[in-house]
């Protein structure tokens, strides 16, 4: 088992991710004082990313209110999808530790068919 990265959780919730479209984790993302950790509930997966590693976060937002989870991207260039976990309360952890221009908008799927 590997050992813990945060001291402090900030927000915890329940989450899925995504690894590709036809593996995906069901698990608890937390969020503390030094990165975000998912947890998997079986096979005991785990994926830990510290704050100064995250280069990006890109929240999907749905009809404007519905926060379907976010996609990290890594300094060492890894992308990481998450559904769940409380995304929208996550936004303001995000703000804590990350610089504004770290956090953006994805469009969500209705928003990227209009075209």
């Amino acid at each position: 088992m590997a050992q813990a990265l945060n001291s402090k959780i900030l927000l915890s919730g329940n989450a899925n991710a995504m690894m590709s479209p036809v593996n995906i984790q069901q698990g608890k993302m937390y969020y503390g004082d030094r990165g975000m950790e998912f947890r998997a509930n079986t096979r005991g997966g785990y994926i830990q990313i510290p704050w100064k590693s995250v280069q990006s976060v890109s929240m999907e937002i749905i009809l404007k209110f519905y926060y379907r989870g976010f996609f990290v991207t890594t300094t060492d260039g890894k992308t990481f999808e998450f559904v769940g976990g409380k995304a929208k309360q996550a936004v303001n952890v995000f703000r804590d530790h990350l610089k504004p221009e770290q956090i953006m908008r994805r469009k969500g799927v209705m928003e990227r068919k209009r075209k």
